[in-house]
């Protein structure tokens, strides 16, 4: 199998098909109580943004635009002003026969529905402030530069989008790629058009249905590592999949980051806030970008396999279950990001998810269930002799949890989503 050119370290283990050959697996970016019934959310449609760019429009279509852009934040903030006069709180009904006769005048040339979204988005931003506690005396101001459409009111055709603007709907082309194709011949809600920098980029919600979750033969247990981003494997042991690279990179990053921020805070060297605005976000993209990467390879791996995902419920983690030193580390990647990840992605491909509780994963022991000692990052079971490393161990006691046939040990599953 050609190794990916994705920057995560490579599985620590084999992974063995389901008809007995073995393959070295890398990270590709390419490639709540009940059982089954309740493995998922119930079924419905589920909810996905797609980001499409727009090519470079002609001057005239440009302007329209710039102008509908203006026309949209001025009409959002004097729907604030109209719901500031009203009160705190006024309902719908009331804002809208107190100013939509009046501001449909002032914006004839915007689109009834573009007026109706500037409402709702001035109610959103409005509500917003009042339950801030920090709020101060002045009522917020919208100053994005984006356009809200309802889904109505926008067109598809192929890699063209039909836009209602200023007095005049327009035609725009933008690169639609081919994992997107699919997912735009559904219905589609809200659209977005957004301006960052010199470019447009439009922000499409659609509906896609969700495949009814199989059922599963195994399950994958996955543990959420402070050494390692997760470690992966099941309840026989076939998969050992450790993911650990990441973490130490972003633990440099910061190191450079905080170095530079001192250095500008002292006035020490000229032009560092450049290299601070470079990095600005980098970190963050990053991390985004690699839970993808693991995500996709993880939910792809179990539907191969026919097997389901178990995942240790994090709740609480960070609040006081765990030690203080733990907690901290616990905060140096992006865990709930790459759990909701991993969800989705599963719920797309119809893969069973679970959540198990984690307590006492990392001292029982996976092959006979007594209760071992920890030395280090080594489990040691005193009544079978087994030698294994903590965090695989507690990966395969959540594989077990969540397995039907080893709830004699005393292991229960605790929710499902």
């Amino acid at each position: 199998m050609r190794r990916s050119e994705v920057a995560v370290e490579p599985h620590k283990g084999r992974v063995k098909r389901p008809n007995g050959a073995t393959l070295w697996v890398t990270p590709s970016c390419n490639s709540d109580i009940g059982r089954f019934i309740n493995l998922l959310v119930s079924m419905h449609d589920m909810e996905l943004m797609l980001k499409l760019k727009l090519f470079e429009p002609r001057k005239g279509k440009k302007m329209l635009i710039e102008e509908t852009i203006r026309q949209f934040k001025d009409c959002v903030n004097d729907w604030i002003q109209a719901l500031h006069q009203l009160g705190e709180k006024p309902t719908r009904t009331a804002v809208h026969r107190f100013a939509y006769k009046k501001l449909r005048q002032k914006y004839s040339q915007l689109h009834t529905d573009v007026l109706q979204e500037a409402m709702d988005l001035a109610i959103e931003t409005y509500r917003a402030w009042l339950n801030n506690p920090n709020k101060g005396k002045e009522i917020p101001r919208f100053d994005k530069d984006c356009i809200y459409f309802e889904g109505r009111c926008v067109k598809f055709d192929r890699h063209f989008i039909s836009l209602p603007l200023a007095g005049k709907r327009v035609w725009l082309p933008m690169h639609v790629p081919a994992r997107f194709k699919q997912y735009l011949q559904h219905k589609h809600g809200r659209v977005v058009l957004k301006k960052v920098k010199d470019e447009y980029y439009v922000y499409v919600s659609v509906n896609i249905p969700e495949p009814e979750p199989y059922e599963p033969r195994g399950w994958f247990g996955v543990d959420i590592g402070i050494r390692h981003i997760i470690v992966v494997s099941d309840a026989e042991g076939e998969v050992n999949w450790f993911l650990n690279s990441a973490i130490g990179w972003k633990k440099n990053m910061e190191c450079r980051i905080s170095g530079l921020q001192r250095l500008k805070d002292k006035g020490v060297k000229k032009g560092v806030w450049r290299v601070l605005k470079r990095f600005s976000g980098k970190v963050k993209n990053r991390q985004s970008y690699i839970n993808h990467c693991i995500a996709k390879q993880l939910v792809l791996m179990a539907k191969m396999w026919r097997y389901g995902i178990a995942i240790e419920n994090p709740k609480g983690l960070r609040k006081g279950r765990v030690g203080k030193r733990n907690r901290k580390l616990l905060h140096k990647w992006a865990y709930r990001d790459l759990i909701n990840k991993i969800v989705y992605k599963a719920k797309l491909h119809g893969v069973p998810v679970v959540f198990v509780n984690p307590k006492g994963t990392s001292r029982t022991c996976s092959k006979c269930g007594a209760k071992g000692i920890v030395k280090g990052r080594i489990f040691v079971c005193k009544k079978c002799g087994l030698k294994l490393d903590r965090d695989l161990n507690a990966s395969r006691n959540i594989a077990l949890r969540a397995s039907p046939r080893f709830e004699k040990r005393g292991f229960h599953m605790e929710m499902v989503i």
